[in-house]
């Protein structure tokens, strides 16, 4: 896998290769770089001196490759660790979830993660990279989320992903489905049918599966504003219509001008912020200058949830029962 784990950096460290116990790159634009003060040019690529590569002192395996940023709008330079997809896995779980949770549960997050960076490097077929390092894709932190429980995790599943047509499926998860998952379509747009809304009851073990969220009008305004929406003080919400799940599937904003924005439920969740906003199943309420969002879950609500996964596993479910469960009509497969 070639994991994007940097970008726009214009100073990097990178130490323990076999080039050099310690490198530093400048970037000083028009494609100047240089390493250890001297001009250089890249791309350049690297291998650990011993087991682990240090870039920003966080230890990674592999090849680590640094080059000129050249997308469209980007300035720096760019990272990329290519990494087993073994070992990328190993740092991905605790990042994800704990691997403290019971181990059916763990095993069910290395299957999905694995499933899903097979997926998206067939679909994308990026000449530069494979993946994001970040929520992007997945949370990737390199050797240093990796332990005993998330090494046993990987290769206890070593090789299986899950498959809808004889293809990896897109296993796309969340932290808790607040009681129920999404259809896919209603999310994205893009239909599979293996992403379909189940019950998901065990949600409720979570400490957050219940939320509340109180913004004023005016704070709700500016947030919409500086989301580049033409709005005024906020005077009104109202929840026009909602999946068959129950989530927000759109509302119209009325300002304080007369004017009104009709937004879906993912258009207005992705302007407040996700993380203040948690997910769109949820109820809004006026109190005085207050709009009050009470609601469950935490996510986009799509495939496999996290928190209801880890309940299903301690009620005795084994991790072959959970993909099954939130991924109706796939089929485990070892590949390699």
């Amino acid at each position: 896998m070639r994991v994007l784990i940097l970008k726009g950096k214009t100073d990097l460290l990178i130490k323990g290769s076999s080039a050099s116990s310690e490198m530093r790159f400048e970037y000083g634009g028009d494609g100047r770089v240089t390493l250890n003060a001297k001009e250089t040019t890249l791309p350049l690529r690297y291998t650990p001196e011993d087991e682990f590569i240090y870039v920003e002192e966080r230890p990674y395996r592999g090849i680590i490759e640094v080059r000129e940023d050249e997308r469209e709008g980007s300035i720096g330079l760019m990272v990329i660790n290519e990494v087993p997809l073994e070992p990328y896995i190993a740092g991905i779980i605790n990042s994800e979830i704990s691997s403290m949770w019971p181990a059916e549960a763990v095993k069910a997050q290395a299957v999905i993660a694995r499933t899903y960076a097979v997926h998206q490097r067939d679909a994308r077929a990026n000449p530069l990279f494979d993946l994001t390092s970040t929520l992007m894709d997945q949370v990737y932190t390199g050797a240093g989320g990796e332990d005993e429980a998330s090494l046993h995790a990987v290769k206890e599943t070593e090789g299986e992903v899950l498959t809808y047509d004889g293809m990896p499926a897109l296993t796309v998860y969340h932290s808790n489905g607040g009681g129920v998952t999404e259809d896919c379509k209603e999310v994205w747009g893009a239909d599979y049918p293996y992403l379909r809304g189940v019950k998901s009851a065990y949600d409720r073990t979570s400490a957050g599966y219940l939320w509340e969220l109180s913004l004023s009008s005016s704070s709700l305004g500016g947030i919409f504003k500086k989301a580049g929406y033409e709005v005024d003080r906020i005077e009104a919400l109202k929840v026009t219509e909602r999946t068959k799940t129950g989530r927000v599937k759109k509302l119209v904003i009325k300002g304080s001008g007369g004017n009104a924005l009709t937004l879906t439920g993912v258009e207005f969740r992705k302007a407040l912020g996700y993380s203040a906003l948690r997910s769109t199943l949820f109820e809004v309420e006026k109190r005085g200058d207050e709009f009050v969002f009470s609601g469950r879950g935490s996510g986009h609500g799509v495939g496999l949830s996290q928190w209801g996964a880890k309940g299903m596993a301690e009620d005795g479910y084994g991790y072959k029962e959970i993909l099954r469960h939130y991924y109706p009509g796939t089929e485990l497969r070892r590949v390699y």
